[in-house]
């Protein structure tokens, strides 16, 4: 639940100032589930990332704002179309919970690779 909260609140924020698209314009549900998976290590990993400026367990933004540029650019989208594709998924919530859905056995498996000690 956690995780699902930390990236709703993520994507809340990229998507807050954009236009809704059509079903055939968005991103593909796989590719969305490559990209939200992607973003999710980049988020945990911005707040193990301990500086001078930043405490650990805090999320370190310019960080993350590299890596989500980063991994937008490994998947070929655009900041506007994962922006158009986000907000398309939150006023199609089914689709959304699916990728979720998708990620969590992935997820999870990760999770079991690297148990807390």
């Amino acid at each position: 639940m956690r995780l699902r909260k930390s990236i709703i609140t993520i994507l809340c924020c990229l998507a807050a100032s954009c236009t809704s698209k059509n079903a055939d314009d968005v991103i593909p549900a796989d590719k969305m589930q490559n990209i939200l998976t992607d973003m999710h290590y980049a988020d945990t990993y911005s707040s193990m990332k301990n500086d001078t400026l930043h405490m650990l367990g805090a999320k370190n933004m310019d960080s993350l704002a590299v890596y989500y540029k980063s991994i937008l650019a490994h998947y070929k989208v655009s900041v506007e179309e994962f922006n158009e594709s986000i907000k398309w998924y939150k006023l199609n919530p089914e689709q959304l919970d699916s990728v979720y859905a998708a990620m969590i056995p992935h997820l999870s498996k990760m999770e079991a690779t690297y148990p807390n000690k």
